[in-house]
């Protein structure tokens, strides 16, 4: 399964991501260099985060049309060209040059949308259902080590060469993501496999609707889990200080975390395929809520470590489960627009977890903080649990997977 994913989604996935985890870091500081005050250079972050809470489900309407294949193409060759603009808005600085640059960087959102929807679409076509959850922590986890390589390449590139310099990194990342899909002997296997789905596909798989009853349930779920991750580096970051750590010591503590999930995310991914998917959500949810309540229970620097250490634990079993679950209840016909629909969860999570933090922040305290959001994933584990014979996802049965046909 992993030969047959590799170069037409997965090498081309760890590039794209490369290319964007570099320039990320340094998107505030590129708008502050052409005269953006504080205020603004923050809001275009937060305005890239809801156009592409706006454009998610056109844009999955536009990748049932396209094909998939070719929604990755264009989504990478679009990035190549938006993130061109943003070169010129920096390298020959004009009266224009931030209006350049915040067009560029928005326009640049849905591209990376669409190839974020298309990837886990394609996927979801041609891998068999029993092999799906290696085979989404896969796709994710080259989508995370690309996040963690390209800000290394930015940081080398930044120490001799202009700030402009990391975004051409990321138009040559892009470009040779684009062109892998092109190449014949990279990708025909895939292709084939691909097309032997679709030509065996029985009336009755194709007129089978959603079970939106399900996906409502698992969303919530889903959700509950956005939030959690979203308040991790935050809350993380917060408690360091609380505890009186300067910068590079969370900095590294961070670091500790994010390689325990990397090292964990495979075994993960078989445990999905092998247990099945609702324990695997319970298990993360659990113990990936452990963590933040068990630091204000053990406030010390032994506990923030060990609190931290629990949650990659938990983070990283859980690793790819959203984009499984996802494709375990999409349908056949208008299976990206299904998926575009079920990001709006996960992206909502996104977008209210901070509010929640900063909510918590302002009427309780940091402890408070750190307990809710623990308390928060063990609901949804609680949730997972109850719902989770209505749910009917694959159960794990290796070879006999339930809930969606291969």
């Amino acid at each position: 399964m992993l030969k047959l994913i590799l170069w037409p989604v997965l090498v081309p996935s760890f590039l794209f991501g490369a290319g964007a985890g570099a320039v990320m870091p340094i998107m505030v500081l590129a708008a502050l260099q052409l005269g953006a005050s504080d205020a603004f250079a923050s809001a275009i972050i937060a305005v890239m985060g809801a156009v592409a809470l706006a454009v998610t489900v056109p844009v999955g309407v536009m990748i049932d049309r396209i094909g998939d294949k070719r929604a990755m193409a264009l989504g990478t060759g679009v990035a190549a060209v938006m993130t061109g603009l943003t070169i010129v808005a920096l390298a020959v600085p004009s009266r224009w040059s931030l209006a350049l640059f915040v067009a560029s960087i928005i326009l640049r959102t849905p591209a990376t949308v669409a190839w974020s929807l298309a990837r886990q679409a394609v996927v979801a076509e041609t891998v068999p259902t029993h092999l799906r959850g290696q085979a989404m922590t896969a796709l994710g986890g080259t989508m995370r080590a690309g996040n963690l390589v390209g800000p290394l390449v930015g940081a080398l590139l930044l120490w001799k060469l202009p700030m402009w310099s990391v975004f051409a990194f990321a138009v040559v990342t892009a470009a040779v993501a684009t062109l892998m899909l092109f190449i014949p002997a990279l990708n025909s296997s895939f292709d084939a496999q691909t097309r032997r789905n679709k030509a065996s596909r029985t009336e009755e798989e194709l007129a089978a609707g959603v079970r939106w009853g399900a996906v409502g349930v698992a969303g919530v779920a889903v959700a509950m889990l956005a939030i959690t991750r979203v308040a991790q580096p935050i809350l993380v970051a917060l408690w360091g200080v609380h505890l009186g750590w300067n910068e590079s010591q969370i900095s590294l503590m961070v670091a500790v975390g994010a390689a325990i999930e990397m090292v964990l995310m495979f075994p993960g991914g078989y445990f999905k395929d092998v247990l099945g998917r609702a324990p695997i959500l319970i298990a993360c949810l659990v113990v990936y809520g452990a963590g933040f309540v068990l630091a204000p229970l053990w406030p010390t620097a032994v506990g923030f470590v060990v609190a931290v250490v629990v949650m990659s634990v938990g983070n990283g079993l859980g690793a790819g489960i959203n984009m499984t679950i996802g494709a375990d209840l999409s349908p056949v016909r208008g299976r990206a627009k299904f998926l575009s629909i079920w990001a709006m969860f996960s992206q909502g999570g996104i977008l209210g977890g901070p509010l929640l933090i900063s909510g918590l922040l302002l009427i309780a305290s940091l402890p408070v903080a750190m307990t809710a959001v623990g308390v928060l994933a063990g609901v949804g584990a609680a949730w997972t649990g109850a719902w989770a014979r209505f749910m009917n996802l694959p159960k794990g049965l290796p070879g006999r997977a339930s809930g969606v046909s291969e």
